[in-house]
């Protein structure tokens, strides 16, 4: 019988809008893990974090949105690398006679989901690195969107990262002790969420973004300290009636009336 993290919910109060756990099996903050705990995430909350951190919830179930997301990822990376010199070369104000390179990241499967094992609270996945002479300069982080118009900067660029994933690029920049991100970022259509593996890079629907990393020690601090009272404590923030939450409390209560 395969282990359902359900079986670690001691009660479900809804007086107080609060799920009780234990706390055998904690997971780690991850970087997409950041903006839901500072309360800016677009796609979830303090709540359901809370829940995946304490191995309740398994997080969002695939759709064609994720699911592109994870098919171009390497169709990114690899456009970036045949076109390392020109894309980034001038962005990252590296002279003519130095290398450029884009390193690939050691695979999920072989690092046990995380690549930080040296930090016992923060960790995740890196997309990549950019190296430079063969040492590594920037964080590479890769998304796909399907809503241009959200980053516009007004200038006539598009260079408005959400602050989600600002946060997470930084936490990896921090961890690998980097002060440079660099984004690359493919902008789909819709119908090419149906047919992902026909969309092609180009340099009308692919940018690069350049962005130093954000000062985390306040926000790793922050995380830490919300981190110690919500998950070692064993309980959740307080749930609400967003449609985010509401899903995973109606998963978490599927269980309880089946178990009854």
């Amino acid at each position: 019988m395969t282990y359902d993290g359900r079986m670690g919910i001691e009660d479900i109060v809804d007086e107080e809008r609060t799920v009780y756990f234990d706390t055998y099996k904690l997971k780690k903050i991850t970087g997409t893990r950041v903006g839901s705990i500072m309360g800016v995430s677009e796609f979830s909350s303090p709540f359901k974090v809370a829940c995946e951190l304490a191995g309740l919830y398994p997080g969002d179930k695939a759709n064609k949105y994720i699911d592109a997301g994870n098919v171009l990822e390497p169709v990114l990376r690899s456009h970036l690398a045949k076109n390392v010199s020109s894309m980034l070369g001038s962005v990252l104000g590296i002279p003519e006679g130095h290398s450029i390179a884009v390193e690939e990241p050691v695979p999920m499967e072989m690092c046990g989901y995380d690549h930080f094992h040296n930090d016992k609270l923060f960790g995740g996945l890196v997309d990549g690195y950019i190296k430079v002479d063969n040492v590594r300069n920037s964080i590479l982080e890769i998304k796909t969107s399907g809503v241009k118009e959200k980053w516009e900067d007004g200038a006539g660029g598009y260079t408005n990262v959400p602050m989600s994933y600002m946060y997470q690029a930084s936490l990896y920049a921090e961890l690998s002790n980097l002060d440079r991100i660099v984004f690359l970022v493919g902008f789909l259509e819709e119908d090419d969420y149906d047919r992902p593996k026909q969309w092609v890079p180009t340099e009308e629907n692919t940018y690069v973004i350049v962005k130093q990393k954000l000062d985390m020690k306040p926000v790793m601090d922050q995380c830490a300290a919300w981190y110690n009272e919500y998950i070692k404590g064993g309980y959740t923030p307080e749930w609400t009636d967003s449609e985010c939450d509401q899903e995973v409390l109606k998963y978490l209560k599927a269980f309880k009336r089946k178990k009854r």
